[in-house]
């Protein structure tokens, strides 16, 4: 009887000792679910140009989407690509080029060295961050960017406002007779003021 009763314990404990193996074995699932949250996570909450595509499509003080002020003429013909690449009539030396697809009205300006430090938004459809898009008024460019530094610029008949950030950067809103954008020029502050004031070209 005893000898049974041993062989009964040691069955028992074997299968409590399988039972008790199961469990860790359905723990490991969560690493799929953290994951997925991760992926999750990274498009919303990132500022860089791995983010939404309507964060790329805005025109800003940095340049046109992809086409970033200070990237090289080589590079952006690599990607996202260039369109109409020419030398400049106005500017001797520099090259001007246009943007590709949905960027095909914004004209990009390359130094003589091949870096991009102009870039002119002529699309109805592109914005600024702030949500300024041609056919605004002055009225509306002022009140949007009512808390950065601004300024009313004239040249004869011609007139436009100017924005400037901390950066040194800056979009100036061309107007028309109407008060109304008609293009947008994004590059170094100085250089739009004083070609714009003086009725000379963005060199």
């Amino acid at each position: 009887m005893k000898r049974v009763g041993l062989v009964f314990v040691v069955i028992a404990l074997a299968v409590t000792g399988c039972g008790s193996k199961k469990p860790t074995a359905a723990t490991t699932p969560p690493p799929p679910t953290t994951a997925g949250a991760t992926t999750s996570a990274s498009p919303s909450g990132s500022p860089t140009p791995s983010g939404s595509p309507a964060d790329l499509f805005e025109f800003s003080v940095d340049g046109a989407g992809p086409y970033k002020l200070g990237m090289t003429l080589t590079a952006l013909q690599a990607s996202p690509g260039l369109t109409n690449v020419a030398p400049a009539t106005t500017c001797p030396g520099n090259t001007v080029a246009h943007g590709k697809g949905t960027w095909g009205d914004v004209e990009l300006d390359f130094h003589n060295d091949g870096k991009l430090y102009l870039a002119v938004n002529k699309s109805i459809n592109v914005p600024t961050p702030s949500g300024v898009y041609l056919g605004a008024s002055l009225a509306d460019v002022k009140r949007i960017y009512v808390g950065v530094g601004g300024q009313q610029l004239a040249h004869g008949a011609d007139a436009a406002f100017l924005v400037v950030t901390l950066s040194g950067g800056g979009i100036l809103f061309i107007l028309d007779p109407a008060q109304k954008v008609n293009s947008m020029v994004a590059g170094d502050s100085t250089l739009l003021r004083s070609s714009f004031t003086g009725g000379t070209s963005y060199c």
